[in-house]
């Protein structure tokens, strides 16, 4: 509740209204609705609380997917199409197939595996080299790595597979192996979640309307007597109007920081385990945070719905108040 000082003080500064420049009266109403914020602090936080909490949730389901999504960005984690050739087939032929496969559309790039950096690898990753050197020839065949181009993979009405059914149609291909399923079933899942996170933000805007309506009404109420004397003295509804609508900004504007704080401080805990995982991967998976142009978003829509939700509130309940 407001104290009777600070009611005389408020009514002494509303009655100048009249004689301040539109200007003024905004700056006033600015700097007056920033102070009513404070000499409330509890209500005030738990307001602010209730608001980032609503608006922390959307955004970092935004940034979880914008994180699942860098899988199949990154160039490094695209998927690939194995070609194991004939064993028959030489190195210079297996070379001239991928030259002919890299002028095809579907196909980004094509990498030629040679039977004997093949073999080098494998003695590598399995530590049998000794065993392998007893083989008398090469079991291992040339591989073409075809990489193919990411609008295909992104593309939900593109069939991969009728691709594969194609490179087996060649007469020097033996095997084909495809690494896209996983790529195109994620990509299915996250157009899936984009749409659940739309729904879930409307809902919770919706939410944040609610919450600085309310807070804004109580604020009336608390201040009915006052309004009323404000109005006696001959100030207008507009007047009477900023000082709520800038304190809904400021709800939004707060609570928009505060929702930023709590996904940061999300994202400290996740960095460990996901680099931890990714590691034993052998990804480059990083996860990353919001960025600037996100940040300023996400701070202007949490201001326009705290304004939005402040005019609701304000248009309805100051035409209750009668002089």
């Amino acid at each position: 509740m407001t104290s009777p000082s600070s009611s005389q003080d408020t009514t002494a500064h509303q009655a100048t209204a009249p004689t301040l420049s539109s200007i003024g009266q905004h700056k006033t109403a600015f700097q007056y609705s920033l102070k009513q914020l404070w000499q409330t602090p509890l209500s005030t936080w738990i307001t602010l609380a209730a608001i980032a909490i609503a608006l922390s949730l959307p955004a970092g389901l935004h940034l979880l997917l914008l994180n699942l999504k860098t899988l199949t960005d990154d160039k490094r984690e695209i998927p690939t199409i194995s070609l194991f050739m004939q064993q028959n087939i030489t190195v210079q032929q297996a070379k001239d197939r991928a030259e002919l496969l890299s002028d095809l559309n579907e196909i980004d790039h094509v990498l030629v595996v040679t039977r004997e950096d093949a073999l080098e690898k494998f003695k590598q990753l399995t530590g049998f080299a000794e065993t392998l050197e007893t083989l008398k020839e090469n079991p291992l065949p040339h591989v073409l790595v075809i990489t193919p181009r990411m609008r295909l993979i992104n593309d939900p009405k593109v069939d991969l597979a009728k691709l594969a059914r194609q490179l087996e149609l060649y007469s020097d291909v033996d095997v084909v192996q495809m690494d896209i399923e996983w790529v195109q079933r994620l990509l299915a899942i996250l157009r899936i979640a984009d749409r659940s996170v739309l729904v879930i933000s409307a809902l919770l805007a919706l939410t944040v309307l609610l919450v600085v309506g309310n807070t804004i009404r109580l604020n009336i109420e608390n201040r009915k007597e006052e309004i009323e004397v404000t109005k006696l003295i001959g100030a207008t509804n507009s007047y009477i109007r900023r000082p709520f609508l800038y304190g809904g900004i400021w709800y939004g504007l707060f609570g928009g920081i505060l929702s930023l704080v709590i996904v940061h401080f999300s994202l400290l805990f996740l960095i460990s385990p996901v680099n931890d995982l990714a590691r034993l991967y052998g990804s480059h998976f990083t996860i990353s945070g919001l960025d600037v142009n996100a940040t300023l978003f996400i701070l202007a829509i949490s201001s326009i719905l705290g304004l939005l939700g402040a005019q609701l509130a304000v248009g309805k309940h100051l035409r209750k108040i009668a002089v």
